[in-house]
């Protein structure tokens, strides 16, 4: 097959065939693909192997490990809860948002790697004793996003809604020791929230709690430097630009000043020793480039410079504007600054991907669920026959 024009013949082969898998009908769609489900903290994204984007994309129910606080005790939810939870979940995901029946489906789940015990078994109890799928693939979902870029090396760079979480993986296989996370959009829009309602007359906060407000607010005004704020000026010189926003339902507008900096909202993806005191309790206060550098510091060392050339940056926060310049101006500057790792500033690339950020996870699940004899597999008689489930984190399962 003759190089397109000015492209590679190895750019112009995965083009070609990413054509032929995406596009129009043909027989390669007369088999049952696979349901894919990406278990996001804020979204879930469901859909079928092989295709691009996932089919709908809804807000996710209480899927994360409430903690239930007692005099000397502090538990998650239990099996049945879950399972209450997850039943209501995948009837509606099968029956209601893709219409089909799931006893002749495979599943492909993307699934955290840190996630509860509790989820993992009652998901699994959902799918073959309540829907009898046939089988159901785990795989950890920081993976994912490097099956967009055809290299089985890199680091994957998940900016959600909790946490900015960072996993190397080498030759497939995620280096789980590695893991590290930093702040996400949650803490982004409880900043936003705080700023625009000191702007607000004093009471004057009616219809500002719905949660889509505030996301819409943050795409729409919220935006990252593409270079370093001077550490030297006063805070209230980094910005003295003021922008109106009106909100909906209300014919006024907020103007946004000094009380509500829209770059600075922002900066606590880089400067959290700012924002330290309006963290919530728990968190780490660690900006994304400090936990890219912890979790390129216990790679082992043959492995880091391999991984540091595919760096992929997805999740719902990858799309804030200015977002990508400026995390490659503070990775390059982080590594710099320690000895050891100065050489790898030289080697750091960042991989353009051809999809959303937001969906980077689910369209790996889709190109994996659509790849022949995996391993991956857990089918009905594996879970009928009492095989223990995937667990990343026991010892010699990878």
């Amino acid at each position: 097959m003759e190089n397109p024009p000015g492209g590679t013949g190895s750019t112009g082969s995965w083009k070609a065939t990413r054509g032929s898998v995406f596009a129009g009908p043909s027989t390669f769609f007369a088999e049952k693909q696979a349901v894919v489900i990406d278990f996001g903290r804020a979204y879930t994204k469901v859909g079928f192997a092989a295709e691009s984007r996932p089919r709908h994309i809804f807000r996710s129910p209480e899927l994360r490990a409430r903690r239930r606080l007692g005099e000397d005790v502090s538990c998650t939810l239990t099996h049945e809860e879950w399972v209450d939870i997850l039943d209501k979940l995948l009837s509606n995901i099968f029956f209601h948002y893709l219409s089909v029946s799931p006893k002749d489906r495979r599943v492909v789940v993307c699934d955290a790697a840190f996630s509860a015990a509790q989820f993992r078994s009652a998901l699994a109890f959902v799918l073959f004793k309540r829907l009898s799928v046939p089988s159901a693939a785990f795989v950890i979902d920081m993976v994912l996003p490097l099956y967009l870029t055809g290299l089985s090396s890199g680091i994957v760079v998940d900016c959600g809604y909790e946490s900015a979480r960072v996993m190397p993986a080498f030759a497939g296989v995620p280096v789980l020791s590695a893991f590290s996370e930093s702040f996400g959009a949650k803490e982004i829009l409880a900043r936003l929230r705080t700023a625009v309602t000191a702007s607000l007359p004093q009471g004057d906060s009616d219809g500002l709690d719905s949660e889509y407000l505030w996301e819409d607010l943050m795409v729409r005004s919220c935006y990252v430097s593409c270079e370093f704020p001077p550490k030297e000026a006063p805070r209230s010189l980094k910005s003295n630009k003021a922008a109106a926003l009106l909100l909906p339902g209300r014919d006024d507008a907020v103007v946004v000043s000094e009380a509500c900096r829209r770059e600075p909202i922002a900066e606590a993806l880089f400067a959290p020793d700012e924002a330290k005191d309006e963290a919530p309790p728990g968190s780490t206060c660690q900006g994304i480039q400090e936990a890219f550098v912890r979790a390129l510091r216990r790679c082992p060392i043959d492995v880091r410079a391999a991984v540091v050339q595919n760096v992929v940056v997805c999740g719902g926060l990858a799309s804030l504007r200015g977002l990508l310049p400026r995390l490659a101006l503070e990775l390059q500057a982080a590594l710099r600054r320690q000895p050891d790792m100065a050489p790898l500033a030289d080697k750091l690339l960042f991989t353009p991907l051809d999809f959303a950020p937001i969906c980077a996870v689910w369209t790996g699940g889709a190109v994996f669920g659509s790849l022949e004899g995996s391993e991956a597999n857990f089918s009905a008689e594996d879970y009928e026959k009492g095989k223990p489930l995937p667990d990343w984190l026991r010892d010699g399962f990878l």
